[in-house]
């Protein structure tokens, strides 16, 4: 996740998103709930691999794409600059998380991401160092190619990287009519529902509803995680390490069906 390293990046997070959990809960918890040391691993260490490696990928589509790029946006003004980006990290990024769910090895890696049982800010941290390489250097490779300026891609890639720690955030917050158009942590928390597959989305809702993928239910789910989860601790995580003998991925009848 592309946010601000270290102890500082933590505390900002953390003095954003505690007090909204605290203040409406969707399940009453303790403030340190089971996992969290292995949470807080995953921002310190798989977030440096992240951004290693991310360094890599994006340097050398920047270098491949960028003398080829036909300028298509370049003489567009800024504000029409950025929807367009936003979107288009939208689409890209709706193809890659379903991507990762509906491809069984790709899914051996996002399981990572759902093995979380405890749904709040700080799982959305839990994410394994592939996972957020291929989709992001894939977003910035579509957006380097139509012309649109790094800093641009990187800044909205930002924004989009805060709002997807706010959808795991245990928290009961609802837009109302607007919930069309904006995703909100009840949109968010059923595509972490245990069985469920669907809402993919990461800020646009109705991109799930034009592919077929929306999951429509009133209240919250009871239950997250997934069925196969790697070990529970982070170099377990990181190796990919298996808890139990069952074959990669969901179950065949329900990897598929974005409705569960």
């Amino acid at each position: 996740m592309e946010l601000v390293n270290g102890p500082l990046g933590l505390l900002v997070l953390a003095a954003l998103f505690a007090p909204l959990e605290r203040w409406r809960p969707i399940h009453p918890r303790k403030l340190l709930r089971p996992g969290w040391q292995t949470d807080v691993a995953h921002f310190f260490l798989t977030h440096t691999l992240s951004q290693l490696s991310l360094v890599v990928a994006v340097g050398l589509v920047l270098y491949v794409v960028d003398p080829l790029r036909p300028g298509l946006v370049e003489h567009q003004p800024h504000w029409l600059q950025l929807p367009e980006a936003v979107l288009l990290l939208e689409l890209v990024g709706y193809w890659c998380h379903r991507a990762f769910h509906e491809v069984p090895w790709l899914w051996r890696i996002h399981a990572v991401h759902h093995s979380s049982e405890h749904l709040d800010w700080l799982a959305a941290l839990r994410v394994h160092p592939l996972d957020q390489t291929l989709t992001r250097a894939t977003q910035f490779t579509v957006l380097s190619a139509l012309g649109f300026p790094f800093q641009l891609t990187a800044g909205a890639t930002l924004l989009l990287g805060l709002w997807a720690v706010f959808l795991h955030a245990n928290v009961r917050a609802r837009f109302g009519p607007l919930e069309r158009l904006v995703a909100t942590p009840a949109f968010h928390h059923w595509h972490h529902a245990h069985g469920r597959r669907g809402n993919y989305a990461g800020l646009l809702p109705w991109v799930d509803a034009l592919f077929g993928t929306a999951i429509v239910e009133a209240g919250w789910p009871e239950r997250h995680g997934a069925d196969d989860p790697p070990r529970p601790t982070w170099w377990g995580h990181l190796t990919l390490a298996r808890s139990n003998s069952h074959a990669v991925g969901l179950p065949q009848d329900k990897r598929f069906d974005p409705g569960g």
